[in-house]
């Protein structure tokens, strides 16, 4: 059937949008199917090792593997086109719509059936130019001709959509496996904007998003754009091979201490040592340097055994690895609850002195924000995460300086815009907050770009680079800036009155920002004061669960 005025104009857009949506749905529910089977399939190969039948049950896995997975993106696709004509359809039809009610008021007939414009001869013998009422004729005429054209390259694009994406009678939507995401693919979607990430992201297969995972799960776990989960994933495998890397090596340790005590027990120092003149000196000289590494690997592995039985324990909120980085003093970002799901998403950052073997302290403020959510909320779940994504400074005298906010502030723009790239649905209230140097980092983000957060927190802030809080990018305003300094909090007298060390004090009414009430702590320990705005009892933890929870109107 040719399309003409009468069919645009009796199409419906909604049976159109349905079908949309049916092949969406069909494209999440392959997508799903294809994560099972893939999980359900791989380790084919390692259980079952050898054999005819071993290898005729791989090539099957294999062929279904990427069967289920390549149908996903033609079933995307053909949905996405169907939503996009409905849309166009829609729009086309208000248009059709305006033009004939503009031709009748102005006198003209509109047949939609004949497509045809035509004058009635009272117009023409009304007037002394007629060829202007021929001209007018001829102008809407031209106006629905282009709706139409318009209507017929949708449909045409549409169509086209379809018959490429539809399955092949005879091989469905084939059993051949696209090409591997490559390390180089990878890399080259670093520093992207977060929403061309997802894009790219989304493209791929359920194969292949699997396989850059395994093959390179220390590049998708830290892609800002990449959804949480299929970061988790990547993390965790990170994670499990440092843990066995430092296991390993600390065993290898332990072994050689107790072979080499074995030896001196049986005085067989000289043979362990049979070139050296002393050998119970050389002895303790080992046993010096092993005990050493011994304490070190230790210390290295506090913090990923505490992420690590964090995220396995059943009688906590479930977590989230959206990053893990052993290298210098560690990095790492853990989620309780899922952001991209959740309506509340406050994202901590923690300050001075805050490492990976130190991780535990922050990774308990972040579960109890989260249950403070869930108390204080209104309902909605919320996603606590912190964010231990930058080099903080090591120890106070460090703390002076701007660089490591300076350095940590892009990573942290750029996780904030992941956030709002990945989040299903409608877009989640999202807070920032900085303890301390924390601060300054957030701060740093909100002077020197635009931050993706709805409200920030400053606690305990030493100073965020600006002297008001209109200085601050970000998506809320200056009503949006929440601050609190405890009154015996050392870090209150870091500074010249509310000249702080990085700028005027946010607790300061003069900042421009709302001030919220903190407990005062103790006058003789003001060290621990600043590290107690989480504990209980403390009235600063509802008054930052009620800004995480949207309730910024009520805080105190």
């Amino acid at each position: 059937m040719s399309l003409t005025l009468k069919v645009l104009w009796d199409t419906s857009p909604e049976a159109i949008a349905t079908r949309a949506a049916a092949w969406t749905d069909m494209a999440k529910d392959i997508d799903d199917a294809a994560e099972e089977v893939i999980r359900g399939s791989r380790d084919v190969e390692d259980v079952w090792p050898s054999g005819a039948a071993a290898e005729a049950a791989w090539k099957r896995a294999a062929e279904l593997r990427a069967e289920v997975s390549n149908a996903y993106n033609p079933c995307k696709r053909i949905g996405q086109a169907l939503r996009e004509h409905a849309d166009t359809v829609r729009s086309l039809q208000e248009q059709l719509r305006d033009i004939t009610t503009s031709a009748s008021k102005a006198g003209f007939d509109v047949d939609i059936a004949s497509g045809t414009v035509t004058a009635p001869q009272r117009m023409y013998d009304e007037t002394t130019a007629p060829h202007t009422v021929a001209q007018q004729v001829s102008a809407y005429v031209g106006q629905l001709q282009g709706v139409l054209d318009r209507a017929a390259e949708s449909d045409d694009r549409c169509a086209g959509v379809i018959t490429v994406n539809l399955p092949d009678p005879r091989s469905g939507f084939g059993s051949l496996s696209l090409r591997p995401v490559s390390k180089q693919d990878l890399e080259s979607q670093k520093g992207r904007p977060p929403k061309d990430v997802r894009a790219w992201w989304d493209s791929l297969t359920p194969e292949q998003q699997e396989q850059a995972i395994q093959d390179y799960p220390e590049l998708v776990g830290w892609l800002d754009g990449v959804p949480a989960s299929d970061r988790d994933v990547a993390n965790r495998i990170t994670l499990d091979r440092n843990l066995a890397d430092l296991n390993s090596q600390r065993t290898s340790v332990m072994s050689r201490e107790d072979y080499l005590k074995a030896m001196a027990e049986q005085g067989r120092l000289g043979e362990v040592y049979p070139e050296s003149m002393n050998p119970v000196g050389s002895y303790l000289a080992e046993m010096d340097q092993l005990e050493k590494q011994r304490e070190d690997l230790d210390n290295r592995l506090k913090g990923p055994t505490t992420i690590h039985n964090r995220l396995g324990d059943p009688n906590k909120p479930p977590a989230l690895l959206m990053g893990f980085d052993p290298a210098g003093d560690g990095k790492a970002i853990v989620s309780i609850g899922d952001p991209d799901t959740a309506d509340n998403v406050v994202t901590y950052v923690p300050g001075t002195t805050s490492d990976l073997p130190g991780f535990g302290t922050d990774l308990n403020r972040a579960d109890v924000m989260r249950a403070d959510a869930d108390i204080y909320g209104t309902g909605g779940s919320t996603a606590s995460i912190v964010w231990l994504g930058y080099d903080a400074p090591d120890a106070i005298p460090n703390a002076t300086k701007a660089h490591y906010a300076e350095d940590g502030a892009p990573a942290l723009r750029q996780f904030q815009e992941g956030l709002r790239a990945t989040h299903d649905g409608d877009p989640s209230h999202n807070t920032v907050i900085g303890h301390s140097y924390g601060s300054t980092t957030v701060g740093y983000a909100a002077k020197d770009g635009h931050l993706a957060a709805d409200d920030l927190i400053f606690v305990g802030s030493p100073g965020v680079g600006v002297d008001s809080a209109t200085e601050l990018h970000f998506d809320g305003g200056a009503q949006d800036v929440y601050a609190s300094t405890a009154k015996n909090d050392i870090i209150a007298g870091a500074g010249l009155d509310d000249n702080m060390v990085h700028g005027e004090n946010p607790d300061n009414p003069g900042f421009g920002g709302r001030q919220f009430t903190s407990a005062d702590g103790s006058f003789w320990h003001p060290i621990d004061t600043h590290s107690q705005y989480w504990d209980q009892g403390n009235p600063s933890r509802k008054n930052i669960a009620l800004v995480v929870t949207g309730q910024g109107d009520k805080v105190s």
